[in-house]
């Protein structure tokens, strides 16, 4: 690409995959931009557990630890998985939700935490803002691409004014999510089952304290036949998620008053009210990616595997994969390695998504 202005690294994907390989690549000094279609964090959760490995990487990259520590949920409210008939009813049995108490920092200083995905995105933002060799253009989406040898020729969109531009860069990291086009265009084919089951995310409002007593915790599993799903307590006084089994071929829409209904079916009561925030219908799948590089493209969390949620591997797996990745592509941009480091990329990262995606789906 001579005589053209050519950017080390394009980064497709604002989430957490992606802010954080900006936030390291910066820190090795190496230029890049994130092009993110939303114009904002995301607002809504989504993962909600940050393990004790991805804490280290934020930790060693600059993140404002102490603002995570605001936003997690404490261990003491956070530290136990319930079994329930309803959230009100019959208590069936607790599991410990993973360890995170001080007996931990014998072997971590940042142990696993409770902590919202749509909390966890703003502070790597504010990260990201602060990196100097970093930026991200919200309501900008990579529409097309094409790569060889010398580099990637990019078509990005500002989504604003309806502009598309051609943009050279490097290197193309797709964290582009479950979704991804870039996959799709690079014809990479997903291995393992596509469709496991059908789930609405009910996203709502309410002060649940008042119907727990004693059984504090993260994850409420609802056995009640009629009423079967999960709470998550992203805020035991004001904010919850419930999973939702969703039949789409007999509802392919779903509505806010039945899922409101199915709230309180699970609660066993009516004497907490509630405010339905938001409903994001999903398909669980356990699935990897056939290749994880593709020349000068290179795939990174749920661009290159979903997971099941359960056992909360999925976004942890993705910031895995950029801090494997990053040293690797700055010593080649650098001129310290040659370009074939990165075939250690795939090599290394990819029996980690296979086992960690069999791992989810045991836990399901």
């Amino acid at each position: 690409m001579p005589n053209e202005e050519v950017l080390p690294v394009l980064i497709a994907g604002g989430g957490p995959v992606g802010l954080m390989a900006g936030i390291l690549l910066s820190q090795q000094g190496i230029e890049c931009r994130i092009v993110e279609q939303r114009g904002e964090p995301r607002p809504v959760p989504a993962a909600h557990v940050v393990n004790a490995r991805t804490f280290e990487i934020c930790r060693a990259a600059g993140v404002d630890m102490e603002a995570l520590a605001r936003v997690s949920i404490p261990p003491a409210e956070g530290g136990e998985a319930h079994f329930m008939m309803k959230l009100a009813g019959e208590h069936l049995g607790s599991l410990p939700f993973e360890r995170q108490g001080d007996d931990c920092l014998d072997l971590t200083p940042t142990p696993l935490r409770n902590l919202a995905q749509h909390r966890f995105e703003p502070i790597l933002l504010d990260a990201l803002s602060r990196a100097p060799h970093a930026r991200i253009d919200f309501e900008h989406r990579l529409e097309a691409f094409e790569a060889d040898a010398a580099g990637v020729r990019a078509e990005v969109r500002d989504l604003r004014s309806g502009e598309l531009r051609t943009e050279r860069c490097r290197w193309l990291i797709a964290a582009d999510g479950a979704g991804s086009d870039i996959r799709r265009q690079l014809g990479i084919e997903m291995q393992g089952p596509a469709r496991l089951q059908r789930f609405v995310m009910i996203h709502f409002a309410a002060n649940l304290r008042p119907l727990l007593g004693d059984r504090l915790g993260a994850l409420y599993w609802i056995f009640d036949p009629a009423s079967r799903g999960a709470f998550v307590a992203h805020d035991l006084d004001a904010e919850w998620v419930y999973m939702l089994p969703w039949n789409d071929d007999e509802a392919p829409d779903p509505d806010e008053a039945a899922c409101a209904e199915a709230v309180y079916r699970a609660l066993g009561t009516r004497e907490v009210p509630i405010e339905v925030l938001n409903l994001s219908p999903w398909t669980m799948t356990a699935q990897i990616a056939d290749r994880m590089r593709a020349g000068r493209v290179l795939l990174c969390g749920d661009a290159a595997h979903r997971f099941p949620p359960t056992g909360g591997l999925g976004l942890n797996s993705g910031v895995g994969d950029v801090h494997n990745l990053v040293w690797k592509l700055a010593a080649v941009e650098n001129g310290t390695a040659p370009e074939a480091l990165l075939d250690a990329y795939e090599t290394e990262r990819r029996p980690v998504a296979r086992f960690n995606a069999d791992q989810s789906l045991r836990n399901a």
